[in-house]
């Protein structure tokens, strides 16, 4: 559903492991607040096809576009599909397989347009490094490691590496940060939603109490927090944005009622 493919696994099928993964929901019981399943995701498969789509057409229409357009638009993909589909995206092997495959394909369109793939002449650093200091600004989805010529700088510095997170393991532990490292999972994010959510309710009926209205300074806190986000609220079209809620799941459901 929504290009997402659960398989929830209740309780009592579970056995001695109940570790959750990533990919993995815990169903809670509202009235109980007892995990009753697991929801196991995953990307449908036409979906993983659809980002492969986009990836083609992105390298179709490059011809004689600059090198930081292509770049950028790889960017603007990965991201879209990175924020959607989140933890799912980890536990999807074939998804993984083309994000590796997409990478590699978007860097060897740079090369081509120097008439080049000599691998010397494109250290890492071409690539992630951002447009500020002379690179690329590519994000990375493949867990791609730096190589131990370029980790020499990092040596002459007390501080080290700093910024990098979990990715792929390696003798140093030095690898370019994958952009999932970098975006909250859906299921914190519902959890951060309904603390915000009742944050906020119990402000709004303090306002009421004062007699006063809620301001920017009451919620900056969790201004850009909560699904859907508290700063909507403060939207001109917030009427139309209520009425709005749950078109993806609406939709869904027209289409398999063929109305």
């Amino acid at each position: 559903m929504c290009g997402f493919e659960v398989r929830i696994l209740p309780k009592i099928r579970m056995g001695e492991d109940s570790s959750s993964k990533e990919g993995v929901w815990d169903l809670i019981d509202e009235a109980t607040k007892e995990c009753t399943a697991k929801a196991y995701l995953q990307v449908t498969q036409e979906d993983v096809e659809k980002f492969e789509n986009r990836i083609r057409q992105i390298l179709m229409s490059s011809g004689p576009t600059t090198f930081t357009k292509i770049a950028s638009k790889w960017n603007t993909a990965l991201l879209s599909m990175f924020a959607y589909y989140r933890e799912a995206t980890v536990a999807t092997e074939s998804l993984l397989d083309v994000l590796v495959k997409s990478e590699t394909k978007i860097q060897t369109r740079v090369k081509m347009g120097l008439n080049s793939k000599m691998p010397s002449r494109f250290p890492p650093a071409v690539f992630y490094t951002p447009k500020e200091l002379g690179g690329l600004g590519m994000l990375s989805a493949s867990h791609i490691l730096i190589p131990a010529s370029d980790l020499r700088w990092s040596k002459q510095t007390d501080t080290g590496i700093t910024h990098f997170r979990s990715g792929m393991t390696h003798d140093d532990d030095r690898l370019i940060p994958t952009v999932f490292r970098y975006i909250t999972t859906w299921e914190n994010e519902f959890l951060d939603s309904q603390r915000v959510w009742s944050e906020f309710a119990i402000k709004r009926s303090e306002a009421e109490q004062q007699k006063r209205r809620l301001a920017y300074e009451d919620l900056e806190d969790s201004w850009d927090r909560g699904l859907p986000r508290i700063s909507t609220l403060f939207q001109k079209d917030r009427q139309t944005l209520a009425i709005d809620k749950g078109y993806r799941v609406r939709k869904e459901f027209k289409d398999i009622g063929g109305y």
